[in-house]
């Protein structure tokens, strides 16, 4: 109960008063008149455009370490939370936490708002070297209004 509650607190601290209903209606005519998958590209492009007008602030990074810690920097000062990246034996698992995306665009547009966040780390990958083949994808279903999951490794991961 005490968790649910500092959630929803938390969560209405997300996205300023002032854009929040303007970003749900939004959210509401994009997805009524735009297909989910057309709309889950747009925000991979959004996401792409995003990465490119910040890679000053990632392509220094060294190291898996460093590249989190220059994004949890940038993320934390745009409050949109923070990263963790974990290191596989077929992948890279990207846990990005407290992102606003269903905050503003309501838990309903998860799926195509996430998209955002693909874009956005598959860019950065690929900037530092990555090779095309490989890709960032959402983990289906353990993605929740306070946590996307996504994998950076070959599609079939």
């Amino acid at each position: 109960m005490v968790n649910d509650q500092l959630e929803s607190y938390f969560r209405a601290q997300q996205v300023s008063l002032q854009w929040l209903p303007m970003l749900r209606a939004m959210a509401t005519e994009l997805a009524e008149q735009t297909d989910a998958n057309d709309l889950r590209r747009l925000f991979f492009q959004i996401g792409q455009r995003l990465a490119a007008d910040t890679g000053e602030l990632f392509q220094s990074a060294k190291s898996l370490t460093q590249l989190e810690e220059n994004l949890n920097d940038f993320w934390m000062r745009i409050n949109w939370g923070w990263v963790e990246f974990a290191e596989t034996e077929s992948y890279i698992d990207i846990s990005h936490h407290a992102s606003p995306l269903a905050e503003a665009f309501g838990d309903g547009a998860l799926p195509w708002s996430v998209g955002l966040l693909e874009g956005f780390y598959q860019s950065v990958f690929h900037v530092l070297g990555a090779s095309e083949a490989i890709v960032v994808r959402e983990v289906a279903g353990l993605s929740s209004g306070m946590i996307v999951r996504l994998h950076f490794g070959r599609i079939d991961n």
